[in-house]
C-alpha cells in the first residue's frame, strides 16, 4: 500500500495539509498567562517589629492579587506567589516559577519602597516578557495623622521611580499604570494593557485569506504580505477563485432554499427592484464563501468581486461579506489587507462588535457631517437606525454579474464611533484614528448602508482637509464606541506611528 503524502492546501481538499495550521491545533490556543508580582522589603519588618505594619503591608499585597483575580481571573491565566515577595531568594524562586509557567506579561505592585534588585531578579528569568508597573498605593488619599510608619506603607512611588530609573539604564522596556488599590479605573487601565498584549499574541496566529488580488490601480492599498506578517503578525494565504468555484458548483438547491428562508426570518425587510433570482444567485456565492472559510480555517478574508469572483459566477459578491461575518470571519473588499487587520483589531478591542469597512465618500455642510459608505452587505440588524425603512436593493455598483445583484440599504444608528485605518507609507506604517458620532439622517435611496460621521471637534471640510493633508488610503474602518485609547496603546506596543485627528 502506498503511503498517502501530505499535500498543499492549493491542491488538496483534506483537513490536514502541509501549509496551513489545522483547526484542532488552533483551537488548543491557551489563555494569556499573567504573572502577578506583589512586592515589599524585608528591612521594614526589622525596623518596626512590635507593630502591625508588616501585617498591614502584607494585606495590601494580598488585596492587589485578589483584585487582579476578581477582574481578570476568568479571562486570563493568572500566576502569583502565595506571599508578598520581599527577599532576593523569594525573587529568584518566583522568577523561576514565572519562567516555568511561561508567563506572557508581568504586572508589578510595589506596596512599599524596596530596592530595585528584587523585581529585577524576578525579571532576569524573563528577559523578553513585557512589564507593566502598577504604581499604586493602598488608598486614594493620605491621612492628616499619617505617622512615619504610614509613610513607609505609602512609599511605593519611591521604589517605582527607582525601578524605572534602573530600567532606563538597562534598556528594559516597561509600561506604567498609576492609581490606588481603591480605584476601579486603575485596574481597568491595567486590563487594557493586558488586552493589547493578548491581541498582539493572537494576531500572530491569525490566518488571512486574499481571494483574488488587490483591485488594479489601487496603489494606496497594495501591500506586501511579508510586511503584514512582520509588523502585525497575521499570515496571508493567497486563495485562487477556483477554490471557491469548486465549492460553488457543488451547491444543492435545497441548501440555498434553506438559507434564504432563514435569512428572511432573521432580516424581515422587503426586496425592492432586485428579484428573488438575484437574491438566490448572491446567496449561492455567500454560501460558497462560508464553506471556503470552513475549508481553510481562515479568520479574516478580503475578496475581490469586481472583474474576478463576479466574472466566474455572474453573480454579485456583495452579499458574501455578510455571510462571512456571520461566521465571525472579518472581511474587507478589493484586496485591502491592511484594513482587514484593522477590522480584526477593532473587533477584538471592542469585545466582539462588528466593525464596518467603508470609503471616505462625500460631505454635507448643512449637517456638518461626512457620508461614509461602500458596496457590500453590512448587517442591518446590528447597524440600522430603523429596520422598518431598511430594504434589499440592487447592488450599488454594476460590475460583471447578470441581473441586479443584491445589496442592503439603510441609515446607520446614531452613536459614538471610532474611525481607524492602517496605512503603509514610504517610511513605514501608521495608524490613523478619529472619534466622533454617527448621525441619524434621512435614508437616501443609494442602494447601500449609509454612515453619517460628524467629528468631535472639526467642521466637516476642515476635518477632510486635515485627513487629506495627513495622507490616508481611500478605505476606512468604523466601530461604535471610543477605542482611541486602546488603538494608541496598541501602536505604542508595536512601535508604529499613531496619528489622531
Amino acid at each position: 500500500m502506498t503511503e498517502k503524502k501530505i499535500m498543499s492546501f492549493e491542491v488538496s481538499s483534506d483537513a490536514a495539509v502541509g501549509d496551513i495550521i489545522s483547526k484542532d491545533r488552533k483551537q488548543k490556543e491557551k489563555k494569556l498567562k499573567v504573572g502577578i508580582l506583589p512586592l515589599s522589603w524585608f528591612e521594614w519588618w526589622l525596623m518596626y517589629p512590635d507593630t502591625d505594619m508588616e501585617k498591614i503591608i502584607r494585606e495590601d499585597g494580598k488585596k492587589f492579587v485578589s483584585k487582579m483575580k476578581e477582574y481578570y481571573g476568568g479571562k486570563y491565566d493568572l500566576v502569583s506567589p502565595d506571599e508578598i515577595v520581599d527577599t532576593l531568594d523569594m525573587a529568584f524562586d518566583v522568577g523561576e516559577m514565572f519562567a516555568e509557567a511561561g508567563v506572557d506579561v508581568v504586572v508589578t505592585d510595589e506596596a512599599t519602597y524596596l530596592t530595585d534588585f528584587i523585581p529585577i531578579e524576578v525579571l532576569e528569568h524573563l528577559p523578553d516578557v513585557p512589564v507593566i508597573i502598577f504604581a499604586t498605593q493602598a488608598t486614594e488619599n493620605l491621612s492628616d495623622s499619617m505617622t512615619n510608619r504610614d509613610a513607609i506603607r505609602y512609599s511605593g512611588l519611591v521604589g517605582n521611580a527607582q525601578l524605572v530609573g534602573a530600567f532606563k539604564k538597562m534598556n528594559r522596556k516597561y509600561k506604567v499604570v498609576v492609581g490606588s488599590l481603591e480605584d476601579e479605573n486603575s485596574f481597568i487601565k491595567v486590563g487594557k494593557h493586558l488586552s493589547i498584549i493578548d491581541l498582539i499574541r493572537k494576531l500572530k496566529k491569525v490566518d488571512i485569506g486574499l481571494l483574488g488580488h488587490t483591485f488594479r490601480g489601487m496603489y494606496d492599498i497594495e501591500i506586501d504580505k511579508t510586511k503584514i506578517k512582520g509588523v502585525f503578525g497575521p499570515n496571508v494565504l493567497y486563495l485562487d477563485v477556483t477554490h471557491m468555484i469548486e465549492i460553488w458548483e457543488k451547491l444543492e438547491d435545497n441548501e440555498i432554499d434553506e438559507f434564504i428562508a432563514n435569512l428572511k426570518k432573521e432580516i424581515p425587510i422587503p426586496l425592492e427592484i432586485a428579484t428573488e433570482e438575484d437574491m438566490r444567485k448572491s446567496v449561492s456565492v455567500g454560501i460558497a464563501v462560508e464553506k471556503l472559510i470552513d475549508r481553510f480555517g481562515i479568520d479574516a478574508l478580503t475578496i475581490l468581486g469586481q472583474h474576478h469572483v463576479e466574472v466566474s459566477t455572474r453573480a454579485s459578491a456583495d452579499f458574501a461579506f455578510y455571510c462571512a461575518e456571520k461566521k465571525n470571519c472579518i472581511t474587507t473588499h478589493e484586496g485591502d489587507l491592511a484594513n482587514l487587520v484593522m477590522k480584526y483589531i477593532l473587533h477584538y478591542i471592542s469585545d466582539g462588535k462588528l466593525p464596518v469597512f467603508l470609503e471616505w465618500t462625500a460631505f454635507d455642510k448643512k449637517t456638518d457631517s461626512m457620508l461614509l459608505t461602500h458596496h457590500g452587505v453590512v448587517d442591518p440588524v446590528e447597524h440600522a437606525s430603523d429596520m422598518s425603512k431598511a430594504r434589499w436593493t440592487p447592488s450599488m455598483e454594476k460590475w460583471d454579474y447578470t441581473g441586479y445583484g443584491l445589496s442592503v440599504e439603510y441609515c446607520s444608528k446614531p452613536g459614538k464611533v471610532t474611525l481607524a485605518s492602517i496605512i503603509n507609507e514610504a517610511n513605514g506604517w501608521k495608524i490613523l484614528v478619529s472619534t466622533g458620532e454617527c448621525l441619524e439622517l434621512p435614508q437616501k435611496p443609494s442602494f447601500a448602508p449609509q454612515f453619517n460621521f460628524k467629528h468631535d471637534k472639526y467642521e466637516v471640510t476642515e476635518y477632510i482637509q486635515k485627513v487629506l493633508d495627513e495622507g490616508v488610503a481611500h478605505h476606512v474602518c468604523l466601530v461604535y464606541g471610543d477605542y482611541s485609547e486602546e488603538l494608541k496603546l496598541y501602536a505604542d506596543y508595536i512601535g508604529v506611528k499613531y496619528v489622531e485627528i
